[in-house]
């Protein structure tokens, strides 16, 4: 049953409107002046549906009183009874706040049809104020989580590459604004180097789930290959960590993963790539290309995963990156720059620690000239350098 308060200073006409809207099925308050009225509004608030007054009483006008109750309520509905030649304060009311006004004398249908339409307003106003406050928790909910996830997979991007006595590194990794799914790492264990680098697609929370699952199979590997002289097997891992990510990701999210190890004696590389963009090995004066070796994660129970080997020679390269750079570069050659393949024939020659460098400045050169200045995707990098024998001439090192 609604609720209307009703401000007048004449009280027989607080007893008529009280008389007839009873009988219309309202419950009504009676306030006989504009003070009287406001301190019934602020204890029963919750209770009022709408307010009715008059628009000249002494003290606390009706146009005072719409101005005071729009600032405690916005929605309101107000409704104002004003005499002949008040027009102009009957307008003012409408820019105040007030629903609507009558004029007396009214019929009194025309009144209740005023106060049903001022109420169905009200609440409807309300439901739309309360489902932009819900939105508005929820983005803030959502955004809790997209900070979370990217600080988690920022925590797990290394700091800082270790000196190694054979190897020279160098990584350049950025996290774009929509929480992606890029990862890398390098460490040695027992007689290997292993590296890694991967890909999971989309963005967002998912993205960082499976970059996590993914980040935690090699870690464990790490942790429990370091010290040990275990024989490698990539084949095995791939295929586990498959399974892995078929069981525990939803259909449609999947990675692209490169993965490999170096023994530190014989200089052979082996390496698995699942669904990976060709990354590229560089051989003294040779530019190959290193295939993918099987499907991508996580969307194939039964997928299979070759490996394939390299022996390397003192001063190889491998270059290593995600999609996220070779799109972004595609702006960089439709700009007239150079094709990322023509432009690594070009700086093939430089230490890696230079030729990673000298990338990502041509990247960074690329984003000054867009105009939000951010990238849609992870950029991720990951140069290795065999090095150079001692009795070699030149120093090679990054």
């Amino acid at each position: 049953m609604p609720s209307v308060l009703i401000i007048d200073d004449e009280a027989a006409i607080l007893d008529n409107l009280q008389f007839n809207l009873e009988l219309y099925g309202y419950t009504v308050w009676k306030a006989s002046s504009g003070e009287d009225g406001i301190r019934m509004f602020e204890t029963h608030i919750d209770s009022i549906d709408a307010v009715i007054t008059d628009m000249k009483m002494p003290g606390l006008t009706g146009l005072d009183v719409v101005r005071k109750i729009h600032q405690m309520h916005p929605d309101m509905g107000i409704i104002v009874l004003t005499g002949h030649g008040d027009m102009e304060n009957a307008i003012t009311s409408m820019r105040e706040g007030a629903y609507n006004y009558l004029q007396k004398p009214f019929q009194m249908e025309n009144l209740v049809l005023s106060l049903e339409n001022a109420i169905q307003k009200k609440n409807i106003l309300m439901e739309n104020r309360q489902l932009q406050e819900d939105l508005i928790k929820k983005n803030r909910y959502l955004q809790g989580l997209h900070d979370s996830a990217q600080l988690i997979l920022m925590n797990y991007a290394p700091l800082s590459l270790p000196d190694f006595d054979l190897f020279d590194a160098a990584y350049v990794y950025k996290s774009c604004d929509k929480v992606g799914g890029d990862m890398i790492d390098i460490f040695e264990a027992g007689e290997y180097l292993f590296f890694y680098i991967f890909d999971v697609c989309s963005h967002g929370i998912l993205a960082a789930v499976n970059t996590i699952i993914i980040k935690a199979y090699f870690s464990n590997l790490k942790n429990y290959r370091s010290g040990t002289d275990m024989t490698v097997n990539l084949k095995n891992d791939f295929n586990i960590l498959n399974l892995e990510l078929c069981k525990n990701t939803p259909s449609g999210i999947f990675a692209t993963v490169f993965a490999g190890c170096i023994n530190k004696k014989t200089k052979v590389m082996s390496y698995a790539s699942a669904g990976h963009i060709d990354q590229y090995l560089i051989s003294g004066n040779n530019l190959i290309a290193l295939p993918s070796s099987g499907t991508i994660l996580g969307s194939f129970e039964n997928a299979d995963y070759e490996v394939y080997q390299y022996q390397l020679s003192p001063g190889d390269k491998l270059m290593l990156y995600t999609d996220g750079l070779t799109d972004f570069w595609g702006r960089i050659a439709s700009s007239g720059g150079l094709p990322f393949q023509e432009f690594l024939e070009q700086v093939k020659s430089e230490p890696i620690g230079i030729a990673v460098d000298l990338i990502h400045q041509e990247v960074l050169n690329a984003l000054d000239n867009t105009l939000d200045n951010t990238l849609d995707d992870d950029l991720t990098i990951l140069g290795l350098q065999l090095k150079p024998a001692e009795n070699e001439p030149g120093d090679d090192k990054a």
